[in-house]
């Protein structure tokens, strides 16, 4: 059933119900003056029952309206919430307390000034001016209750008794009820909400209430229809305003919902942030650890090919740090040639004060993918190399197995420390002896994974070292062939 059909329908369900329940108490109460468990009853003691039950189910209704009014923003509760306090808390006590017709002058005329201050607070309600805010309504009521108590001070005069117990009193408090229930009814209508057309329902059952005041003749039945069907009317009122505070109170939970995952979501760009501005900030120190005093031999003259050889091993360099400050995505779909960027990377060690490196490279070896990655895997290594097994000799190897290019990085230090050489590659595992960032072989392998490859470290064969092998994509071969780890290396990675 579309929304456009189920509100009607859930509506008219409601009109049914309240119009059932009043006859229903209307034909209970009449049977039970007469012969049944009600006859035996003060009709007093039930009449002041019926109000103190109204102005307590009032009074609830009260505070869930400053709820509603305060979470969805909405002035009508703002001033619905005063109106109940003031006709609930002050008016129908004062009622059951204190009939009418026991009552003084003065004391008939103050309860009545309490009245019309609650039936303003209703109309009002219905076209809250904005200019008063949220507590406009609150200094009307307090206005009101400073008038109540004035009026105990005003003569019982003759005109004043005539005003107080003539028709005038209950025609405006007829013509107020009704504007109100008319006005939250149309309200509803207008926004589809079935929670605010509960409380214009059962502000009709009041007015209706009082319009039976009105008409039917005085007595206990008379008095007791009127109790129960106020008391119904107020049940209605707040059983809506009990179902815009739930709505309330659900929208709360989803904004909460929603600002924390928000919260959550920021949280990780935040902690992915930190992790890329950490990873930048070890690839540059990595990078300008390897260009370390070579400035003052590219300053000296020289056109030999050596000299040709750093000054370009140095652009290049210089090329990729650039890349790495503007963020540049790598690519995994051209090819290069490993001699070059290999040469390079080794004259920029032998030019500076980090280890001498042995290379030793296939003719004509070319990989798929950026050479930005070898370069910046293989800096890395030697970076290892250079914390971990300072002044040892390193082998720099690359060659074509199959569908895949291997690169080793071998050094001749103290070798790989106890355990699964698998934890190395976690995100900040460090020797804290030999310092670095815990990051260099986490990126490492990464950064071999986006390119099809894998990087693993074993020990190394025939004496004492380390060697990391990384395998790449080559330039004739497939990702997924040259994926498959051999099993030596398998075996390395799997070890615990």
């Amino acid at each position: 059933m579309s929304k456009a059909v189920r509100f009607p329908a859930r509506l008219a369900v409601d009109v049914l119900a309240a119009a059932v329940v009043c006859v229903g108490a209307g034909v209970m109460l009449a049977r039970g003056l007469v012969s049944g468990p009600v006859s035996t009853v003060d009709p007093a003691l039930a009449i002041a029952t019926l109000t103190v039950a109204a102005a307590a189910v009032g009074a609830g209704s009260a505070i869930l309206s400053v709820v509603v009014g305060r979470l969805f923003g909405d002035l009508r509760m703002a001033w619905l919430a005063p109106a109940l306090v003031l006709y609930c808390v002050v008016v129908l006590p004062w009622t059951a307390a204190a009939p009418g017709a026991t009552l003084d002058v003065p004391h008939r005329l103050a309860r009545l000034v309490a009245y019309a201050t609650a039936l303003i607070l209703l109309v009002v309600a219905v076209r809250p001016p904005q200019r008063a805010g949220w507590w406009g309504g609150w200094v009307v009521a307090a206005l009101g209750a400073v008038a109540t108590v004035a009026s105990l001070t005003v003569p019982g005069t003759e005109s004043i008794r005539v005003l107080v117990e003539g028709p005038i009193p209950t025609f405006v408090v007829l013509v107020g009820w009704a504007i109100v229930a008319v006005g939250f009814v149309a309200d509803a209508l207008r926004k589809r909400s079935l929670p605010r057309a509960r409380i214009g329902l059962g502000l009709v059952v009041i007015a209706a209430a009082q319009l039976y005041r009105l008409l039917a003749s005085t007595g206990a039945a008379a008095g007791l229809a009127f109790g129960a069907l106020r008391l119904i009317g107020l049940a209605i009122v707040l059983l809506g305003v009990g179902r815009l505070a739930a709505s309330a109170l659900s929208t709360v939970r989803r904004r909460e919902t929603v600002h924390r995952e928000e919260l959550e979501t920021a949280a990780r760009h935040m902690e992915r942030a930190a992790e890329h501005a950490a990873e930048r900030d070890h690839e540059l120190r990595n990078g300008l650890a390897g260009l370390a005093g070579i400035t003052h031999l590219l300053g000296a003259d020289g056109g030999d090919d050596e000299h040709a050889r750093l000054k370009l091993a140095v652009l290049s360099e210089l090329g990729r740090l650039h890349r790495i400050l503007d963020g540049e995505e790598l690519t995994v779909d051209g090819t290069y040639s490993l001699e070059p960027v290999l040469t390079g990377l080794v004259a920029l060690r032998a030019a500076g004060p980090g280890e001498q490196v042995d290379l030793h490279v296939e003719p004509g070896l070319q990989a798929r993918g950026d050479s930005a990655v070898l370069s910046q895997i293989v800096t890395n290594l030697l970076a290892n190399c250079d914390r971990h097994a300072h002044g040892a000799p390193v082998l720099l190897t690359a060659r074509q197995d199959g569908a895949a290019v291997v690169v080793d990085v071998r050094d001749h230090g103290p070798g790989l420390p106890a355990g699964d050489p698998e934890i190395l590659f976690e995100r900040g595992t460090r020797d804290i002896g030999a310092g670095g960032t815990g990051l260099g072989l986490h990126i490492s392998r990464r950064l071999a994974e986006h390119e099809g490859g894998s990087l693993v470290l074993r020990p190394a064969a025939g004496g004492p070292g380390t060697l990391a092998r990384l395998r790449l994509v080559a330039a004739d071969g497939d990702v997924a062939a040259a994926d498959r780890v051999p099993a030596a290396d398998e075996s390395v990675r799997g070890r615990n």
